[in-house]
């Protein structure tokens, strides 16, 4: 590999590693913006088929909640799930996923609903960060 395509590729991680990630907005649903994350049933938790998945883009119209659940006891990394509603205000019965994630929670947006965080702000405030998340008093550890 050529000298200036690897100090750009280092270059590019290392700024990237020094971003946060919110929830998709509801235009890069529409527009199909979604590297890498996927659509699931929120209640079972199954892959959403592709007719459902572009019923979901469809029909989401504003964000409703970031959530994000640990990996079973690890409570240091997990999946952030977001949710939208339609445009009569009822939650879609999907949300769109994306692992090895943990919330941002310098701001204290976050709190703790039974196996996972919910965050109590608008999507630009309910930020993540990929891998571990800090060690901060206000989330508890067992």
């Amino acid at each position: 590999m050529n000298k200036k395509l690897m100090i750009s590729a280092a270059l590019l991680m290392l700024c990237q590693a020094g971003f946060s990630l919110t929830c998709p907005s509801v235009a890069s649903l529409k527009q199909n913006s979604l590297s890498g994350w996927k659509a699931y049933d929120s209640d079972d938790g199954t892959p959403l088929t592709l007719k459902r998945e572009t019923q979901f883009k469809q029909n989401a119209k504003e964000f409703a909640l970031a959530e994000w659940k640990w990996s079973g006891t690890d409570k240091k990394t997990g999946t952030i799930h977001c949710y939208y509603r339609d445009n009569t205000g009822s939650d879609l019965e999907a949300y769109l996923a994306k692992g090895n994630y943990s919330p941002e929670n310098s701001k204290d947006y976050w709190y703790s609903v039974s196996g996972s965080m919910h965050c109590a702000a608008g999507m630009e405030k309910c930020e993540f960060i990929n891998g571990p998340l800090k060690q901060q008093p206000h989330l508890a550890s067992r």
